[in-house]
């Protein structure tokens, strides 16, 4: 007994040590975003454009209109995609599950870009948009779930369920966007690709929000995840309701992505790659890999965006899309976390 709780009390002590460390990085790389663009502006002008005591109006606007939506923008998503990740690996128990592989993502667009063809309207509004992703979200979930359990309902089963499923909603997404571009005249297309060109003040509040509640849930899910882990059995000998369990944190999955799709587009990988980094750095415990994925997941797809800016400088044809270089990134992790869950 008092071997557990040193086990624990280390294991605290390491979390809140990696946690601060995390926080500080997140810091940092967001003062970086601030700075970095076709304007390059010093990280003294961009901490006193962020405390009002910049004079220089024009770089003001620049720094907290566009730069600052923008960033936040990217700590939302990455944060949201990389705790969505989290939570559908553990009530699956694969590791190789996430938003993008099991079709959320895709379907998420689709349900928005064929919405958008019914009610052109429905383009100007985030909270319309947002909600038709989340049921979009849910459907093909949920219908990936139906065919990997009519296969079989392994684990190589549902990632194939989801590959399929993925890949007919891209399908049907590729299609409609390409009809919405053509008929509103509006780049979405984009979205197929993940993008944070152009974010409104109105979205960032939407991200801000919805990750909040998110968050929240899934801490408060966090031993209950920890339970579904070591299968059904074991999580009703603890009390907890496994069907509860992952109705719940499908709900939340399909809300955390759908949002973030509704944004920014499909952005992928971030939820398979972040929450692997987390356990590696504190354990299997969700109470722990939670909020550190969330850090995480903020820090590298601002990266991946600050990259992105810079890579773009140069090219006459526009700016790169932030999801191919986070697909870029994140395929040859998923072939190796793939190869090894074969071996096993």
């Amino acid at each position: 007994m008092h071997n557990l709780k040193h086990y624990f009390k280390s294991k605290k002590k390491k979390f809140f040590i990696t946690l601060s460390l995390l926080i500080i990085s997140l810091v940092f790389t967001l003062m970086v975003s601030l700075s970095v663009g076709s304007l390059s502006i010093s990280v003294d002008k961009v901490f006193l454009a962020l405390t009002g005591s910049l004079q220089d109006k024009r770089l003001s606007h620049i720094i907290l209109d566009i730069r600052l939506s923008r960033t936040l923008a990217s700590i939302f998503i990455g944060a949201s995609l990389a705790v969505s990740g989290v939570l559908i690996q553990s009530v699956t128990r694969n590791a190789l599950a996430e938003p993008f592989l099991l079709g959320l993502s895709s379907g998420a667009l689709a349900f928005m870009a064929l919405a958008i063809l019914i009610i052109p309207s429905a383009i100007l509004s985030i909270h319309y948009i947002s909600a038709i992703a989340f049921v979009g979200a849910l459907a093909a979930f949920a219908l990936t779930l139906m065919l990997s359990e009519a296969v079989g309902g392994s684990a190589t089963s549902l990632i194939l369920a989801g590959i399929a499923v993925t890949s007919g909603f891209s399908g049907i997404s590729s299609l409609l966007a390409f009809i919405v571009q053509a008929k509103l005249n509006r780049p979405f297309l984009i979205l197929l690709l993940g993008s944070l060109a152009q974010i409104l003040k109105a979205q960032v509040i939407m991200l801000a929000s919805v990750f909040t509640v998110g968050f929240i849930a899934s801490i408060a899910l966090a031993k209950r995840l920890n339970a579904i882990m070591f299968g059904d059995e074991h999580s009703l000998q603890l009390g907890y309701n496994p069907r509860t369990t992952r109705l719940i944190s499908s709900l939340l999955a399909a809300l955390l992505t759908s949002v973030s799709v509704a944004v920014a587009g499909i952005i992928g990988f971030i939820g398979l790659v972040v929450p692997h980094i987390a356990r590696l750095m504190i354990g299997n415990d969700n109470r722990f890999v939670i909020p550190l994925s969330a850090l995480l997941g903020s820090i590298i797809l601002c990266l991946s965006d600050i990259s992105v800016r810079l890579a773009s400088e140069g090219l006459a044809i526009g700016e790169i899309p932030v999801g191919a270089v986070t697909s870029a990134l994140g395929a040859p992790f998923f072939a190796y976390l793939l190869m090894a869950k074969v071996k096993s």
